[in-house]
């Protein structure tokens, strides 16, 4: 018997799940279905919020001062995050990687990307479906930057935004580079080509 649903049937206030999986633990009984209610209900309210942030900006208001944003942060801030311990999702541990350099770069709304960085973690630690998503997300622009439709970042980041390490943009991007097909010709041969989609 699993060691949650012992200790609901046996009625027991705390369990202790340091060493459980998130995706046992978000995705397995009892909690899923309370989970997914918790889901609903979020969605319902974040579509709310949703317009209302599109009001706000339009009425100038900040994008970390509004309503939605303020919610997402603090929500972001309970979320249980991925470990090696607690899962074996590859890309959540990738994604901390990425989110590591890119905090040696960015100078600006710190704890909004902070915020998204914790809400993608999580979503990829408990849900295969969630990692699934981004996946093919990913996919889909690599797509579009080997097709050349991908728009290449300015060469220099702007400093008030970037610190002076930040690589550079422009022709010594690495969407730049992929979008040279001479030299993926080099490296890859004639056979990298996708083929267009219908």
């Amino acid at each position: 018997m699993d060691d949650v649903e012992k200790a609901a049937i046996m009625g027991q206030t705390s369990i202790d799940l340091t060493n459980r999986l998130l995706s046992h633990i978000v995705l397995g009984w009892p909690l899923r279905d309370y989970f997914m209610k918790v889901k609903g209900l979020l969605n319902d309210a974040l579509r709310k919020l949703t317009e209302q942030h599109i009001q706000q900006r339009i009425e100038g208001k900040e994008i970390d001062e509004t309503t939605l944003a303020k919610t997402i942060m603090q929500i972001t801030k309970v979320l249980p995050m991925p470990t090696e311990k607690n899962s074996d999702a590859v890309n959540a541990h990738t994604i901390k990687r990425i989110e590591e350099r890119f905090f040696r770069y960015s100078k600006f709304r710190r704890h909004l990307f902070l915020s998204a960085f914790r809400l993608i973690k999580f979503e990829l630690g408990h849900d295969i479906a969630y990692d699934d998503a981004l996946q093919i997300l990913i996919e889909e622009i690599i797509k579009e930057i080997l097709r050349g439709n991908w728009k290449v970042r300015h060469e220099e980041p702007l400093a008030l935004y970037w610190d002076a390490q930040t690589p550079k943009g422009g022709k010594y991007s690495i969407i730049s580079i992929l979008q040279d097909k001479k030299a993926l010709e080099n490296l890859l041969g004639d056979d990298w080509r996708l083929k267009e989609e219908k």
